[in-house]
């Protein structure tokens, strides 16, 4: 059994050379390319009520990726590799009409600023990578950082929107105990947050999603949407909270089937608005691996859910914004 990885456990930083600039205008707050994504969350008989399950597909790229030291030959042929993987994926979620969540960490965003070229963007629209199945391809982008090294949230919020890909406001993984010397001290971004690499840019998370511990362990087994009181009292819903947490839940598509099955037989109400996320690791469809497996594990059977008008497939953006116009009515199922 796999559970859900929102935060891989991949360690360590390779050093790099920015080529942005720190004069550039400060980032804030939530970006609206996102909203036109919202149309794939469906309003049927299911939801009539706003509950229903709402699941949400995406795929961490970790601060080790690409391999090598920015600007050397290694590190830009594995970008590009990289590069066509993605498109890849983004077409195959598009073809199943499903919302595909990418959330990339520092240095893949800078490769991007550093490699891509007129030679690259002539097979994409004349943009790059990240514009491009962002604004063609229907991906929704958020910011994912372990800060382990130079690089914070309010940076890799900055270089997306250097990149023209969006700013949103989700935290795309946290380790959420505050027994853990890992903790990340989630409450901080109550409010704006200043970058490290960027100091001029600022940026604050409202969406926490990712709720894991080291090596995913001991994660919590939730779904569910909350406003978590404080770091000591994680899953006490705070009404007047301005954070989020969107509960992971487990197990993928099985774990999905489970939540239906708990839905139709009664066991949590029909209004309560489930949850189940999960990260479609890299390694999933590059290698041994292809997007092909990815599609028939994950893509093919939850869209076919999706038309059984058994779930709803989107974003955490939409997920939150969807939950706050339905009254905001915090719900957590834990076995």
């Amino acid at each position: 059994m796999r559970r859900v990885a929102l935060l891989m456990s991949f360690v360590g930083m390779v050093g790099c050379s920015s080529n942005t600039s720190e004069d550039a205008p400060a980032t804030t707050g939530a970006d609206s390319g996102t909203e036109a994504d919202s149309s794939l969350v469906q309003t049927d008989a299911a939801t009539a009520n706003e509950g229903g399950i709402y699941v949400v597909l995406f795929t961490h790229i970790e601060d080790q990726s690409p391999t090598g030291n920015l600007g050397t030959p290694t590190s830009k042929a594995q970008y590009a590799t990289w590069r066509t993987s993605l498109v890849d994926m983004a077409n195959a979620a598009k073809s199943h009409q499903l919302t595909w969540v990418l959330q990339p960490d520092w240095k893949i965003l800078e490769a991007a600023i550093a490699y891509e070229d007129a030679t690259s963007k002539s097979t994409t629209n004349g943009k790059n990578v990240f514009q491009y199945i962002k604004e063609d391809l229907g991906v929704v982008i958020d910011p994912h950082a372990h800060e382990s090294g130079e690089y914070n949230y309010a940076d890799v919020a900055y270089l997306l929107g250097q990149l023209g890909a969006g700013i949103t406001t989700v935290i795309g993984g946290h380790i959420w105990d505050p027994a853990l010397p890992q903790f990340q001290e989630w409450d901080r971004f109550r409010s704006p947050l200043s970058g490290k690499k960027f100091p001029s840019a600022t940026w604050q998370g409202d969406i926490l999603i990712g709720a894991g511990t080291p090596n995913h362990v001991n994660d919590p087994l939730v779904s569910g949407i909350w406003r978590p009181l404080s770091r000591d009292e994680f899953f006490t819903d705070a009404p007047t909270g301005n954070i989020v947490a969107v509960g992971a839940w487990h197990d993928d598509v099985a774990g999905v089937n489970d939540l239906i099955t708990l839905r139709e037989n009664g066991t949590v109400p029909s209004t309560a608005m489930l949850t189940a996320g999960w990260n479609i690791a890299p390694d999933e469809y590059m290698g041994a691996k292809t997007v092909a497996d990815v599609d028939s594990a994950f893509f093919v059977p939850i869209a076919a859910l999706r038309d059984a008008k058994k779930i709803i497939v989107t974003d955490f953006t939409s997920l939150v914004a969807k939950w706050k116009s339905a009254g905001a009515s915090a719900y957590q199922y834990k076995p």
